[in-house]
């Protein structure tokens, strides 16, 4: 996998602010597809999806690695969720747990999930110091 890239659509909420919240997922899908490139996979985070253990995210990222991915594309809706198109298209979907989190911080921490996850990979003791 190559660089790590971070693109974060407008905020809409801001400069529309008479939207309903299903107004906003629907703009802020249709903000945010603007960005997917068009190869790799897509990992959208969602309430719903599958939870891994620091160990098994670092074994899934190996896994999309060694199938030839080109790239996974990770997405963050954002404070009303994530459209269902956006989230239809992804090959994955993540949950950070049952706690609810800002979109902020899932960004924070996701980043460091990968950080952790490709040390874990290259053998780097960085992550030595949790439970994983």
């Amino acid at each position: 996998m190559g660089p790590c890239e971070i693109l974060e659509a407008r905020d809409i909420s801001r400069r529309r602010p008479n939207l309903s919240a299903a107004e906003l997922v629907a703009a802020e899908g249709e903000e945010l597809a603007k960005y997917l490139p068009g190869q790799g996979h897509l990992a959208a985070l969602d309430e719903k999806g599958v939870q891994f253990a620091s160990r098994d995210f670092a074994r899934w990222i190996e896994s999309e690695q060694n199938s030839g991915i080109r790239g996974v594309t990770f997405l963050i809706g954002g404070p009303e969720g994530l459209s269902r198109n956006l989230a239809g298209r992804a090959h994955v979907l993540l949950s950070m747990g049952k706690m609810t989190w800002t979109h902020e911080m899932c960004r924070v921490l996701l980043l460091e999930q990968v950080y952790r996850a490709l040390c874990m990979i290259r053998g780097i003791p960085y992550h030595k110091g949790g439970n994983g």
